[in-house]
């Protein structure tokens, strides 16, 4: 499939944009949707606002990612560059943070667990954004992250499955999924297994579930998702510029051809 001629910009603004009203609509959502007793107004107007615009930046994530080559190498996907290494390695220290207010805090033996692995994801996390700095990256740090995000998930499920609203934790569930899943399709770059479209969309769909859920109580909740906002938008800058155009023989510029593989027809 042809590469798109626009470069992350367009699903960058999207995102931004998406997240930030979807920030303010759930603080309007938990000021307004409970009534006195702290049960969830059915159908208040910022919480059904805030899943029509959900759907709205999620169909038109869709549709830009359809557009884009899905070509699957490291060196064409992601070139040596300091920002979104300095932002991994950043989000890294937030995540180690995270998980060890949680250790100290003396949970149980699983949360315990999570918080040792969660120590362990934010180390691979900040290798993999030293490693960005020169243009390589890690497999097994970036599915020891997905390994976390994934225990994460089953931990932080089991408080919120006892809750019977759901939207009391739908987004934040949305942005543990996609993050989740974010981190595997990126693991699969390093071994020339990547799909670029689906790890630009569930980047994407990470940082903007992660933007609605900052707006949720908690210091090192809000910490999570930051961590997860920087890390899944400037780690797909590179990934969703289009291929760069070959020079021809003579002069001129050809442009890269991709098969349904990802690889270069040319």
């Amino acid at each position: 499939m042809k590469d798109q001629k626009f470069g992350p910009l367009p699903v960058l603004l999207l995102t931004l944009a998406g997240g930030i009203v979807g920030f303010f609509l759930r603080l309007r959502m938990l000021a307004v949707g409970y009534d006195a007793q702290g049960v969830q107004i059915p159908g208040s107007w910022p919480f059904v606002a805030l899943w029509i615009l959900s759907g709205v930046v999620v169909l038109g994530l869709v549709l830009i990612c359809l557009g884009m080559g899905n070509r699957a190498g490291l060196e064409e996907n992601f070139k040596a560059a300091s920002a979104p290494g300095v932002c991994m390695m950043l989000s890294a220290a937030a995540l180690f943070i995270c998980a060890l207010v949680q250790l100290l805090d003396k949970p149980d033996l699983f949360t315990t667990l999570v918080s040792i692995l969660g120590l362990g994801g934010a180390s691979a996390l900040a290798y993999s954004g030293y490693l960005r700095l020169s243009g390589k990256a890690s497999g097994p740090a970036g599915m020891l992250v997905c390994l976390y995000l994934a225990a994460l998930l089953i931990c932080r499920f089991r408080g919120w499955s006892a809750d019977p609203l759901l939207g009391d934790y739908c987004f934040e569930l949305l942005a543990v999924v996609a993050s989740m899943v974010a981190a595997y399709q990126l693991a699969g770059f390093p071994l020339g297994k990547g799909r670029r479209r689906a790890s630009i969309f569930c980047s994407m769909a990470a940082g903007f579930f992660s933007c609605i859920s900052l707006a949720d109580s908690g210091w090192t909740n809000r910490l999570f998702f930051a961590a997860m906002i920087l890390w899944q938008l400037t780690g797909c800058c590179s990934l969703a510029k289009p291929a760069p155009r070959r020079r021809k023989l003579g002069g001129g510029f050809e442009e890269a051809q991709e098969t349904e593989n990802g690889e270069d027809a040319t």
